[in-house]
């Protein structure tokens, strides 16, 4: 009879065993991961009541609320933690989902891990007499060894993925970088709540962006103050210096006052209490893309903050000369922020942004019109991400866009060299366009009377009608005014019955229906800020922190009244009930009765 005796345990029942272990310790983590993140969902088990929520604060708050509706920084508060609530389920549910795959992926190879090598261990009989080399544990040891380096690595990365993924979020859920003149971005995965756009009545009760909530300049308002004094202090409620400048113009929303200000190197965005004029919060701006990059060459009358701030209550967008473009809660966290590259613009980017429902609109023209970079964007103010990108075929312009409604449908309106566009804002596709401007088109336009009023220095002042499909220049043009008072930098005003530029230091006016040139008023004052009608009467702004009120009739124009800032105006206005809110080229300003 042949003598049995058995062989050393093979290699591969090591390396198995090895890997179980391995398989096992990621099962026990995963298994440890997913129960935490249950209990921080849920406060316990059957329940089902949201752990999130109550630890969150947010109901106590709520209940504050209920007792004072009016409260409006406690609404901003609320609407910020609720979104922080919101993001923190979504990033839980998404790490429940994708931990619970990983886990059954590594309870898998921990059982098939486990019986292979409860099969591979079992004694292995060799006859006597047959002779052979026995195994080298040496090689034994390598093999299990690269077989444990394998399993190790493919169980990481399944498991790594998703603690990137999740960890990203977890860091800034909504944050978007993309590389300059890319059209992606990674943002947030929360879902919008049914109040995170404000309503027509809330947009009309404050000053969201350029010239308030249709970008008209015009306030309905009838008790602010026409008399005041910066020097002596006379109706200044109060008086702020802000860090870095700007020419960008205040904007105000429920009791807080936002603007931004930038430098080759900083940009920030600043929050200030209405009622006091106390620093909120400032948050800077910045991606790894715009620090790498060579700031933009810009004009001094321009500089790198420009753009006015838009803001819809429940967050401020804010862009910059070098295309760094953001959104910030209201209590001051960076949502994201993305860089679109530095514009091809002479004189810097100073179109301002508006905002129509979750959609944040760009402007971004440059080069000139046959180069193919201008465009128009679409991008999800929750995420950053675009919606939509259109290509423009104008030159680079300085016009803040303007979002009407024609018809019950809302339109954005832009002008540049050559066209004047009007594009659906839900999809960024053109709805008309009138080729009417020409040159350095800076100007921007308004709606009244229901007609677009639009011009520049080199062209003409036209009047058009927004109801058309396709080219209407030929047939939707009401009027054109191209002789005397085609504006150079300040936007059109319209009280109705007259349209008004101003050029240099001379106020003109024209017949709002026919475009009949009417006076022309000589001020001897220099202005850039564009001007704005309160209370009946025109308010104009020197560029060297002059005020000037006066009445208007198809006459002539007869000046009321003077008011000295004391430092110089580039920015337009903001009104709110019994307040001015006025950005000077050094401080921060808001003029009262009594102040």
């Amino acid at each position: 009879m042949a003598d049995e005796t058995p062989s050393p345990r093979p290699a591969w029942a090591l390396a198995c065993r090895r890997i179980a272990w391995v398989a096992g310790t990621l099962t026990f983590l995963l298994s440890a991961v997913l129960l935490y993140n249950s209990f921080r969902l849920y406060r316990g088990a059957g329940n089902g009541k949201l752990r999130v929520v109550e630890a969150s604060g947010l109901l106590p708050l709520k209940s504050k609320l209920r007792e004072d509706p009016k409260n409006e920084p406690l609404k901003a508060e609320i609407r910020e933690l609720d979104r922080r609530v919101r993001e923190e389920y979504f990033v839980r549910e998404k790490l429940a989902g994708r931990a619970g795959w990983a886990l059954l992926a590594s309870a898998v190879v921990l059982l098939g891990t486990l019986h292979g090598a409860r099969i591979l261990s079992r004694p292995k009989f060799a006859m006597a007499g047959v002779t052979g080399r026995p195994p080298d544990p040496n090689i034994k040891a390598s093999v299990a060894a690269r077989a444990v380096t394998v399993s190790a690595l493919g169980l990481a990365g399944m498991a790594l993925p998703l603690v990137w993924d999740v960890s990203a979020q977890w860091q800034h859920s909504g944050t978007a970088e993309t590389p300059a003149g890319g059209s992606g971005g990674a943002g947030s995965s929360t879902v919008p709540a049914a109040d995170d756009f404000p309503s027509p009545e809330e947009i009309a009760a404050n000053w969201p962006r350029f010239r308030g909530a249709d970008g008209s300049g015009v306030s309905s308002l009838t008790d602010v103050p026409e008399t005041w004094d910066g020097p002596s202090g006379k109706n200044i409620v109060w008086k702020t210096p802000l860090e870095l400048p700007g020419e960008n113009s205040a904007v105000v929303w429920g009791g807080r006052v936002f603007t931004s200000g930038a430098t080759e190197k900083r940009r920030e965005v600043y929050c200030h209490e209405a009622a006091t004029g106390k620093l909120l919060w400032k948050t800077p701006v910045g991606t790894p893309q715009s620090e790498r990059a060579e700031p933009p060459e810009v004009m001094e009358d321009t500089g790198h903050a420009a753009p006015t701030v838009a803001t819809d209550g429940r967050r401020v967008c804010a862009i910059f000369a070098n295309g760094d473009v953001a959104a910030i809660s209201m209590v001051g966290k960076q949502l994201w922020v993305r860089s679109l590259g530095a514009p091809e613009n002479m004189y810097g980017h100073a179109a301002s942004l508006v905002l129509w429902r979750n959609v944040l609109i760009v402007v971004w023209d440059q080069g000139a019109a046959d180069d193919g970079k201008s465009k128009l964007l679409g991008l999800d103010v929750v995420t950053g991400k675009p919606l939509w990108e259109t290509p423009r075929e104008v030159a680079n312009s300085w016009t803040s866009p303007l979002v009407i409604e024609v018809n019950g449908k809302p339109q954005v309106i832009t002008s540049a060299d050559p066209w004047v566009i009007a594009y659906n804002p839900a999809d960024g596709k053109e709805i008309w366009k009138a080729k009417c401007m020409e040159g350095d088109v800076a100007p921007s336009p308004v709606f009244a009377n229901g007609l677009l009023y639009v011009g520049c220095d080199r062209t003409c002042i036209a009047a058009i009608k927004p109801d058309g499909t396709g080219d209407v220049t030929e047939t939707h043009i009401a009027w054109k005014q191209e002789d005397a008072g085609l504006p150079d930098m300040c936007s059109l005003l319209c009280d109705g019955p007259r349209v008004y530029t101003l050029v240099f230091g001379i106020l003109y006016a024209f017949d709002a229906k026919t475009g009949k040139a009417l006076w022309e008023h000589d001020t001897k004052v220099k202005f850039e800020a564009s001007p704005s009608l309160f209370n009946g009467k025109l308010h104009l702004l020197g560029s060297k922190g002059e005020w000037l009120s006066g009445t208007a009739d198809d006459e002539g124009f007869k000046e009321t009244g003077r008011n000295n800032l004391g430092e110089g105006i580039g920015a337009s206005p903001a009104f709110m009930p019994g307040r001015i809110y006025l950005r000077g080229e050094k401080n921060l300003y808001c003029i009262g009765n009594g102040g």
